[in-house]
């Protein structure tokens, strides 16, 4: 089986606004449904789960209600968690109690994200199933600084080493779900994702090419930009 996770559990507080970013609007639809639309059009999932604030999860099981993506795909809509490691780990204990074996794959994808390609998806199924766990991303197009007290520069790594990470990241989900339960409470706290519980025990995370229209709509501008790309992107 492969599920895929569209993780829509946060609020948006940099976005603003009355409601969640993951229900604002481009080219007439929530961004929280077109990011589930291009999973469901894949062809490629079994499954689809959406999580969500609990206080939207009626609002969005209406949306989807107004598509024919639950006809196409079954979908389920679950609370998020008060994190982002919390929500992940929500979803992997539903999957657990709707048919999880060992080989299931899990891509996991921000909802926020709704320019997810077709081939993008097929290449996480792809290395999961070979790797046990992968994350989309980009090269590095600027040059980036680490800095141990954010006032002064202590390192600059080689550009070529480094990258942008995107979604989706796939895992194992069994496999993500065992490590994720032996991580201590605190340390879990501070998980961002399902490549930190990986890299946490030292386990390779391979690496997926993205796209660079596959954008992470945090800000009100960046609608704008939303709108320009929608003019010609395909599933």
């Amino acid at each position: 089986m492969v599920a895929a996770a569209v993780l829509a559990g946060g609020q948006g507080a940099r976005f603003g606004g009355e409601k969640p970013k993951q229900f604002a609007e481009i080219g007439g639809e929530a961004i929280l449904i077109r990011s589930l639309r291009a999973f469901v059009c894949s062809g490629l999932v079994d499954l689809c789960i959406v999580s969500v604030p609990a206080a939207w999860i009626a609002e969005t099981e209406a949306l989807i209600a107004q598509t024919d993506l639950g006809q196409r795909c079954p979908v389920r809509v679950i609370a998020g968690g008060d994190s982002r490691g919390q929500t992940l780990l929500q979803t992997l204990t539903f999957l657990e109690h709707n048919g999880m074996a060992e080989d299931t794959v899990l891509i996991t994808h921000d909802a926020v994200r709704p320019f997810v390609t077709r081939r993008m998806i097929r290449d996480n199924i792809a290395a999961a199933e070979k790797f046990g766990a992968c994350n989309t991303c980009i090269p590095a197009t600027d040059t980036v600084f680490f800095s141990a007290d954010g006032a002064f520069v202590s390192e600059v790594p080689d550009r070529r080493t480094v990258f942008h990470a995107q979604t989706p990241q796939s895992f194992l989900g069994a496999q993500l779900y065992a490590l994720c339960r032996q991580v201590p409470a605190a340390d879990f706290a501070a998980m961002t994702d399902g490549c930190s519980v990986y890299a946490y025990f030292g386990k390779p995370v391979a690496m997926v090419a993205g796209e660079r229209d596959n954008i992470k709509i945090t800000y009100p501008g960046d609608l704008d930009r939303a709108e320009q790309i929608l003019k010609t992107w395909k599933y």
